[in-house]
C-alpha cells in the first residue's frame, strides 16, 4: 500500500531484548484513524533486539551507537509530519498517537511537546474514572512531584520535555538541528533539545513547547537513583555553558 504516515515512531535501542517486544505492542496496537510508521534506530545491539524489532516495523542500524547519533541518523529516513521519540523501555494506551495527532492539529503553534511520565517496576493498578484511565505505580509520590515540577516548569516559561517520550514538528525538529551530541560522561540530551526549543521560540518570536497534563507513558524506573538525578542537576550548572552553546548551535549536523 502506498501512503505517507501522518506520524513516525521512532524508538532507539541498544540490547533491548527485554524490553523491546512490549513497547513495539504497544505502538503496533494504536488505534487511531491514520497511517504511521514504527522505525527502531539499533546502535549494534549483540542480543535479539534487531530481530525481535524486525517484526514490527522497520529496522536501521546506526554505525555510530548513542542515543542522539542513532536518533539524528534515522530521522532522514522517516516520513512522518510528527516525530515521536519513545525509549525502549516506554508504553503508550491505544489511544496515544490518535490524542497527540489531534493536539498538534488543534493548535498549530504547538513545536512540541511530552506527556507526563509514571515511572513503574511492572507493578501498576489501572483505574478507570468516565473517560479517563489512571495508572498507579509504588513510585506514586514520585510521579506526582515529577509532575509538578514539569508542570511549573513550563508555566514558568523553561519547558523541558522527558527524553522518554518527545513529540515534535519534523520540521522544528530540523530547525534546531535535531539531538545534539554531549561530551562523554554528561547526561541531558532532552534538556538541550527543550532549550533548543526555547531559543527557536524566541528567535521565531512565536510557538509553543509544553508538557501535557492529561496524557501520560508509563516507563521503567530502572535507571532511577539519587546519586544519578544529583549527578545531573550538578551537570547542568557546573557545566552549564556547554549546555548553553549546544542549545543554541542550530547549525549543529543531524546526520
Amino acid at each position: 500500500m502506498n501512503y505517507k504516515p501522518k506520524i513516525s515512531v521512532i524508538i532507539p535501542t541498544y540490547n533491548e531484548e527485554s524490553n523491546i517486544k512490549e513497547t513495539l505492542i504497544a505502538v503496533k496496537n494504536q488505534k487511531c484513524d491514520f497511517p504511521y510508521e514504527i522505525i527502531v534506530a539499533d546502535g549494534q545491539s549483540s542480543d535479539n533486539t534487531v530481530s525481535i524489532a524486525k517484526k514490527f516495523g522497520k529496522v536501521f542500524i546506526s554505525p555510530k551507537r548513542g542515543k542522539s547519533l542513532q536518533l539524528n541518523y534515522v530521522v532522514p529516513k522517516t516520513s512522518g509530519d510528527l516525530l515521536i521519540f519513545l525509549d525502549a523501555d516506554t508504553l503508550i494506551d491505544q489511544y496515544f498517537l490518535q490524542k497527540v495527532y489531534r493536539i498538534f492539529k488543534k493548535h498549530k503553534k504547538l513545536f512540541a511537546c511530552s506527556a507526563r511520565v509514571k515511572y513503574y517496576n511492572g507493578k501498576a493498578i489501572s483505574l478507570k474514572i468516565g473517560s479517563q484511565t489512571f495508572t498507579i505505580t509504588t513510585y506514586f509520590f514520585l510521579n506526582f512531584c515529577m509532575h509538578l515540577w514539569y508542570f511549573f516548569k513550563t508555566l514558568l516559561g523553561y519547558p523541558e520535555l522527558l527524553g522518554c517520550n518527545i513529540v515534535v514538528r519534523r520540521d522544528i525538529f530540523f530547525k534546531v538541528g535535531g539531538f545534539k551530541q554531549l561530551p562523554p560522561n554528561l547526561l541531558g540530551i532532552d534538556k538541550v533539545f527543550s532549550d533548543s526549543l526555547i531559543y527557536l521560540r524566541r528567535k521565531m518570536k512565536k510557538g509553543k513547547i509544553k508538557n501535557l497534563n492529561f496524557i501520560s507513558v508509563i516507563t521503567s524506573g530502572r535507571f532511577l537513583s539519587a546519586r544519578r538525578s544529583l549527578g545531573r542537576i550538578s551537570q547542568f550548572y557546573s557545566k552549564k555553558d556547554i549546555f548553553y552553546n549546544l542549545a543554541k548551535d542550530t547549525n549543529w549536523k543531524t546526520t
